[in-house]
């Protein structure tokens, strides 16, 4: 939420929280086609989980609140365990056949985006009334930390979303530059 003055710690929690989905999002479609190998409703729901994602973030990024934070934060978490379950337990219609699934680069990365997210949701929650939080001070230092904030926050998200996608079946496809194939 941004003040008269400035921007304030829910900007930037708000943006980072877009970042993170964002992340998160492509991690997921990024491997839509090697969920279509094992069945369709997997590549399926790797697929509408990712665009979710995706929209969610440019959602909130285009905002200047975060969109439905309950719901969203509830939606992660409820991802988040059916992530942990597989990796413990295993997933399968049959439980006797249930085996856990190993933890990859790319889901483990995914997971840590999406606890960022969750991170992010909550610090971007009110904790004042808005007549109370506006912040003093120069409005121009204010935009500097606020822009210098969010390229922190995208530079973060790429950090850990661009390893997680190298170590996707759709990562292995990439060329090295100069070179024909």
């Amino acid at each position: 939420m941004s003040t008269a003055r400035g921007f304030d710690r829910t900007d930037v929690a708000r943006c980072w929280a877009g970042f993170a989905s964002f992340g998160a999002g492509l991690v997921h479609v990024a491997v839509v086609q090697d969920h279509l190998a094992q069945s369709w409703y997997h590549g399926a729901f790797f697929a509408v989980v990712g665009a979710a994602q995706v929209g969610w973030a440019l959602w909130a990024l285009s905002g200047t609140s975060v969109p439905r934070p309950r719901a969203t934060a509830a939606a992660t978490l409820a991802l988040i365990t059916l992530w942990a379950v597989s990796r413990t337990v295993g997933l399968a219609l049959d439980p006797l056949s249930a085996a856990p699934e190993s933890v990859g680069t790319a889901d483990a990365l995914a997971v840590v985006l999406e606890l960022a997210l969750i991170a992010c949701i909550v610090a971007a929650m009110p904790r004042v009334a808005p007549a109370q939080a506006e912040q003093a001070g120069n409005p121009t230092a204010a935009t500097a930390r606020f822009v210098a904030l969010l390229a922190a926050g995208a530079l973060a998200v790429s950090a850990i979303a661009t390893p997680a996608m190298a170590a996707t079946t759709a990562g292995e496809h990439a060329h090295e530059h100069g070179h024909s194939h």
